[in-house]
């Protein structure tokens, strides 16, 4: 199955390595519990591990493992982060993940079809 995706980093921050990550979770303490993530580069997974999480207002600090210097974090920019569907919070009863409502078709209470879920990447 696919990741899914969490964030996408945005910019670096400092210049010890670390970048600030846009959240695409609904709680971004999220990211305390996280041990690795994949960060995909041009349609490139690679697996990092994380050193250290931090907040900022709404956005997530976090420094890689690997990852020591503004220049080496800058190649990380506008990365998308994702996790293992093994590593998701468990979801309520009736509640989705966005990404397996996608291609999903919509229909009304009376069975008529209404159109296709389409992503918006």
């Amino acid at each position: 199955m696919k990741n899914l995706e969490v964030g996408q980093i945005v910019n670096t921050f400092g210049i010890k390595g670390f970048v600030k990550i846009y959240p695409y979770v609904d709680d971004i303490k999220r990211f305390d519990d996280l041990k690795q993530v994949y960060v995909n580069i041009r349609k490139e997974l690679k697996k990092l591990e994380i050193e250290e999480v931090k907040y900022q207002k709404n956005m997530v600090l976090v420094k890689f493992k690997g990852i020591e210097t503004v220049e080496e974090a800058e190649r990380l920019r506008n990365a998308y982060v994702e996790i293992d569907r093994c590593d998701a919070i468990p979801l309520e009863e009736g509640t989705y993940f966005i990404a397996d409502l996608l291609e999903s078709q919509v229909y009304t209470d009376k069975g008529e079809f209404l159109r296709n879920i389409e992503g918006y990447f």
